[in-house]
């Protein structure tokens, strides 16, 4: 092929990528030409198409030749960085070479594992001066001037093509224009105004389940194994009678150690206190041994009371409230560790887990209603008594404040762990407030204003 035929063949491609890109029926069929039928015009080893995202920052959305680069790849990663140090100082529509020299010392390395010998970047203009992207050309050997024009006729309409393709308007914007210019659309603006300000009581949504009121808290006496329950669960139960006891193997030899070393040590404090009459040097060791008898009474007293308290028993009348005994059987508890909570059926109250994200600026003496999930047509009525301050984590695994509330005084007591869904109400304010209370809280979070 001659040179004038070799300048005719990359006109008429010119010429057909510009048609192509003027027929093109998307978006993305744009961005398809643009980093695959540019080699027509400039042979390249692959090429790269970044756009704006949506930190406003460019970043790689396509490349030729792969269906898809993963966000975490590290040559993805890598050539947003180059392409965000290069595009910052390049003009609009003007291709420029670039080199492994041409970016900072940090990402030089992965130049050479990723790059040829150099590189052509072009941003594509808009018609009011901006840009909608740009171009990586990847190419093993700088371009000929010839080439670099070709290249930003190309990037010029690349960018026209990307700006016409850009997101109308919403129609509610034509609508609000309309409204504006007519004069007899006043009242529907008057009674938006109205809709609006309309006061309404704010309300939470929030997790919660019936629970005793003062209900007495049974834990582990000790270390050790739950051997045994004698209640079943939400049984109810007098005072005085034993729950649960633990596995007395290690407490009871313990016991029984302490016991004979006390009466070892009782046995040579009497024998010295015997000889002390007519032996000076038996005299003079009776107070150490009365000290060591002591001692082992005060380990023995405290070993058999460690033994005495093996067996629990409830403190007063009430509902044995715990899970499965299968659950705790065989299992090692610590000291302190909650097993069994004793309730009284008749006096409730409800225990409210509020998110933070839906948290109200409540007091004591709002108005709570809960749905119980057995019972979806009626609610319990109830006075909120207790908020806490500090928010922790809910059982559900979100973190969240405890509310505390008591029921009505003409309501019937639920049964003890129940759950449902609690309503809240808060104070007063307009309609408007209700739809941008969360959304300008998810404002003033990420933006901090």
């Amino acid at each position: 092929m001659s040179q004038e035929e070799a300048r005719l063949h990359t006109l008429g491609s010119l010429l057909q990528i510009e048609q192509d890109v003027r027929q093109a029926e998307s978006e993305s069929a744009v961005e398809f030409i643009a980093v695959n039928d540019t080699w027509r015009v400039l042979p390249y080893r692959q090429a790269a198409l970044w756009r704006s995202g949506t930190d406003r920052r460019p970043a790689v959305k396509l490349v030729s030749g792969l269906a898809d680069l993963p966000g975490d790849s590290p040559f993805r990663q890598w050539l947003n960085q180059a392409i965000r140090e290069i595009s910052a100082d390049t003009p609009p529509g003007k291709a420029r070479i670039v080199t492994a020299e041409a970016l900072p010392e940090a990402l030089r390395d992965g130049w050479s594992e990723w790059m040829p010998a150099t590189a052509v970047a072009v941003p594509l203009p808009t018609p009011r001066g901006g840009t909608v992207g740009g171009l990586w050309l990847a190419v093993e050997a700088a371009p000929a001037e010839a080439e670099l024009v070709l290249v930003e006729r190309l990037a010029w309409a690349y960018g026209q093509s990307l700006w016409a393709w850009r997101p109308h308007a919403p129609i509610w914007h034509t609508w609000l224009r309309q409204l504006k210019a007519q004069r007899r659309n006043r009242r529907l603006w008057l009674a938006a105004a109205a809709i609006v300000l309309f006061p309404m009581r704010l309300t939470a949504l929030a997790p919660a389940e019936i629970v005793g009121k003062d209900a007495k808290l049974i834990a582990a006496p000790a270390d050790g194994v739950v051997a045994k329950f004698y209640v079943a669960p939400n049984q109810a139960v007098k005072a005085g009678a034993p729950l649960f006891a633990l596995d007395d193997t290690t407490v009871r030899n313990r016991y029984e150690v302490a016991d004979k070393s006390r009466a070892v040590a009782q046995a040579d404090y009497l024998r010295a206190t015997q000889k002390s009459f007519n032996d000076e040097a038996s005299k003079a060791e009776l107070a150490s041994l009365k000290a060591k008898f002591e001692e082992k009474v005060a380990e023995a007293q405290y070993t058999k009371d460690l033994f005495e308290r093996i067996q629990v028993e409830a403190p007063e009348a009430g509902i044995a409230v715990f899970s499965d005994p299968n659950d705790w059987l065989g299992k090692p508890v610590q000291t302190g560790e909650r097993i069994v909570q004793l309730a009284d059926p008749k006096r409730v109250q409800i225990d409210i887990h509020l998110p933070v994200d839906d948290a109200l600026n409540l007091e004591a003496g709002a108005q709570v209603k809960l749905y119980l999930n057995v019972s979806p047509l009626g609610a319990v009525d109830g006075t909120l008594t207790q908020a806490s301050y500090e928010p922790a984590l809910a059982p559900e695994g979100f973190v969240a404040y405890r509310l505390k509330a008591d029921l009505d005084p003409d309501e019937t007591p639920p049964r003890i762990g129940l759950k449902g869904t609690a309503k809240l109400y808060g104070h007063w304010a307009p309609l408007i407030y209700h739809v941008l209370r969360k959304p300008l809280a998810v404002f003033r979070r990420t933006l901090g204003v």
